[in-house]
């Protein structure tokens, strides 16, 4: 009697006979071959080992989720790497885009929302089967979309979102019987010329921290929010008219107005001191104030506007991104969707309140409603739909470009014409 051939062997010479398909085409075969470990990709099949550089999340925090996920998925084991200890940020960025040229590059990696663009030629794209692009424009806010989708394909996760808000003094505002912070910048400067206090020394309270860049951390989110609102492009627009009316509109803060100046410690520490009424802070800021100052009375509003009608805000958080040299991108984009989804976000929220006053606001649009009655992190999300963002955003290793604005900025205080200053600065950046 002949000998049969096995079925399995039949379907391959079949299938190469008739359609040419590779093995991983054919649908039964092709999933034969992914759970045996078979094939490209990085499936979950097989064991799989993950490893992930983090940075500003707790590690404890990260442990639980990922403790979480591994019993859920146990042949997935996840390395996490807490990469916070590395500063200046500078020094994170550049191991960062080192590591992402070499074979052994980290196979997950958080960054800078802004750094992505620039970068996505490093990076694995997600695979449509773990989540379209269409279901990512529905579930991120626009600046996520902005930062994370480059030429229709996303290269990166949002697990939070955070930005610049307006923090003022409610003690200081009552003193001057103001019940609202502003909600235009001509009013905010209105404000800081009555909420300042000067003595025969000079100004003794601030206004408001605005004007220059030494002791302003986050001077460039300001006039990044100014540029934005004015729709300048950076830096291809940085020696226009509108550019140098908005770094002029910062300065005179200092140079006009004198409700703040390079004496006062950091704005934020200033803040918490009580040495000035009004600052612009993101929300990992707020923690800290709170934490300096606990009895400190303080609320916190969405950014002052150019125009009321057409509101424009800034954006300035992390992501998480998959490297193009891993060998399991496909199970580090599954862990990845895992990890933004909205029960990840909620749990990582209650467990980061453990740790610190409150966790990061959410991501997701359909999360925004659980802030509603958090009077520090509403009015974050509340700006989140009309969000921008760039590479002038601060604390994010972005050097060169907060350098070369902050030369700009005290290049004017100092007295050089602001054409001058903003013609350095664009050229500084163009190269």
């Amino acid at each position: 009697m002949k000998k049969r051939l096995p079925a399995l062997t039949i379907l391959l010479v079949l299938s190469f006979l008739l359609t040419a398909c590779s093995l991983q085409e054919l649908p039964l075969i092709g999933g034969m071959l992914g759970n045996l470990g078979i094939g490209g990709g990085g499936g979950l099949g097989g064991p799989v080992t993950l490893t992930m550089w983090g940075v500003w999340e707790d590690s404890a925090v990260m442990q639980v989720l990922i403790d979480k996920y591994q019993e859920e998925n146990p042949n997935v084991v996840i390395n996490y790497e807490d990469r916070s200890v590395m500063k200046p940020l500078v020094d994170y960025k550049t191991r960062v885009y080192a590591r992402l040229d070499q074979d052994d590059s980290p196979d997950i990696i958080r960054v800078h929302n802004s750094w992505v663009p620039l970068m996505s030629s490093k990076l694995a794209s997600m695979p449509g089967g773990v989540m379209d692009i269409q279901t990512y424009n529905e579930a991120f806010y626009p600046v996520a979309v902005q930062s994370g989708v480059v030429d229709n394909k996303i290269y990166a996760l949002p697990t939070y979102y955070d930005g610049l808000v307006l923090l003022y003094n409610k003690d200081h505002f009552r003193e001057i019987g103001q019940q609202e912070p502003p909600t235009a910048w001509e009013e905010l400067r209105r404000l800081a010329l009555e909420l300042s206090i000067r003595d025969k020394e000079g100004l003794v309270r601030g206004g408001v921290s605005m004007g220059n860049a030494s002791n302003i951390e986050h001077f460039a989110d300001i006039l990044g929010l100014m540029f934005a609102q004015a729709e300048i492009s950076i830096p291809e627009d940085l020696d226009t008219k509108a550019a140098k009316d908005a770094l002029l509109f910062y300065t005179n803060f200092i140079n006009e107005d004198g409700v703040w100046n390079d004496l006062f410690p950091e704005a934020n520490t200033a803040f918490a001191n009580g040495q000035v009424s009004m600052i612009f802070a993101p929300s990992w800021r707020i923690l800290d104030i709170i934490a300096q100052a606990p009895a400190l009375d303080f609320g916190v509003a969405p950014v002052p506007q150019v125009y009321l009608d057409k509101p424009v805000c800034w954006g300035s958080f992390w992501m998480d991104v998959v490297s193009a040299k891993s060998s399991n991108s496909k199970a580090a984009w599954e862990f990845l969707n895992w990890l933004s989804a909205e029960e990840q976000q909620l749990f990582i929220f209650e467990e980061a309140a453990q740790y610190r006053g409150f966790g990061a606001p959410y991501s997701r649009v359909s999360l925004a409603e659980e802030l509603e009655l958090n009077d520090y992190l509403q009015p974050i999300v509340a700006g989140a739909p009309y969000a921008v963002s760039n590479d002038l955003a601060a604390r994010a290793g972005n050097a060169k470009q907060v350098d070369a604005l902050a030369e700009a900025v005290e290049s004017v205080l100092a007295g050089e014409n602001v054409d001058t200053a903003m013609k350095s600065a664009k050229a500084a950046l163009s190269q």
